[in-house]
């Protein structure tokens, strides 16, 4: 058995991003803050939007997504089953329900056809999962 351990990628983490980290640890502002705040206010000026939010992750950001689309119980939301369990945990948390289309072998993206087959009367929306940095057909 190998006793080595494959280095799949490292992060490029310089001295002033220690430094900045170390700030906002020492601020005790840890979730929300001035930090925070400046960085949604940049982002929406970089971006020429009138709001952003930062939030602690893509779980989190998927359920408010849904959230703002309107998405509740009885509504169903088409997504694929290859994909980390946040995708489903949101739909789930929103009260909706998750419908789920198969994959495309060739692509592992979510099939296409099987989406158009499950699309229902109460269907709000189709969550797509980009496998592996390829693009579903969308």
């Amino acid at each position: 058995m190998r006793k080595e351990f494959l280095v799949y990628g490292s992060p490029a983490i310089e001295n002033a991003e220690i430094e900045a980290v170390t700030d906002v640890l020492k601020s005790g502002w840890l979730g929300t803050g001035p930090k925070v705040a400046q960085f949604e206010e940049d982002f929406s000026q970089y971006k020429n939007i009138e709001h952003s939010v930062a939030l602690n992750s893509c779980t989190a950001a998927l359920h408010l997504s849904i959230l703002a689309a309107g998405i509740k119980a009885g509504d169903e939301v088409i997504t694929t089953p290859l994909t980390f369990c946040a995708t489903i945990n949101a739909i789930i948390h929103a009260g909706a329900t998750p419908v789920l289309a198969d994959i495309d072998l060739a692509t592992m993206n979510i099939s296409a056809p099987d989406v158009e087959r499950k699309i229902s009367d109460k269907t709000m929306a189709i969550l797509p999962v980009h496998f592996a940095g390829r693009a579903c057909d969308m």
